[in-house]
């Protein structure tokens, strides 16, 4: 968030750890994580205090948050059991992320990050997945296969209201 710092991940060792790096050398500031697991997909949180990641120390990738400076992680996901793609809300609230659900299709969820309350946005409509919220938090986009092909679709943060941006295709926003 300052602009300064990148997290990533990186498998310096042969094993996907959660790393800092400086953005203008790439030299690495610190190492964030250090389990058996993989961890990757970290993300910052809007005050740059947090990161939320994707981890399978509990033997099946869920959702994480950890101080920006290292130290423990606390486990944030415990339904489901594929959870992955974890992006934090303007307001640094609700964290939405990709689940897969017992028929192995790929849903939207968000998960509060005080009490832990995951809601469903996407259900029945093709594998929906790579959510990303608007600057001011009213929108999700994501891509969704539910009409043939991946494409982009924009949602309302509560999923009630869903539409289709590129409707010839082309999953990418």
């Amino acid at each position: 968030p300052d602009g300064k710092t990148i997290a990533l991940t990186l498998s310096k060792d042969g094993n996907s750890e959660i790393y800092l790096i400086d953005g203008a050398t790439g030299d690495v500031v610190k190492r964030l994580t250090n389990n058996w697991a993989i961890d990757s997909s970290p993300t910052w949180s809007p005050d740059g205090r947090r990161l939320a990641f994707v981890s399978d120390r509990s033997g099946s990738p869920q959702i994480y948050l950890m101080s920006a400076e290292g130290g423990a992680a606390k486990r944030l996901t415990f339904q489901g059991n594929y959870n992955t793609t974890p992006e934090w809300s303007p307001r640094g609230d609700v964290i939405a992320f990709t689940a897969r659900d017992e028929r192995y299709r790929f849903d939207i969820f968000t998960v509060n990050v005080d009490t832990g309350e995951i809601v469903r946005l996407t259900q029945n409509q093709g594998n929906n997945e790579e959510p990303t919220w608007s600057p001011d938090g009213r929108y999700l986009a994501f891509t969704s296969t539910r009409k043939g092909g991946q494409k982009v679709y924009v949602m309302t943060y509560d999923g009630l209201v869903q539409t289709c941006i590129t409707p010839k295709g082309g999953g990418f926003a």
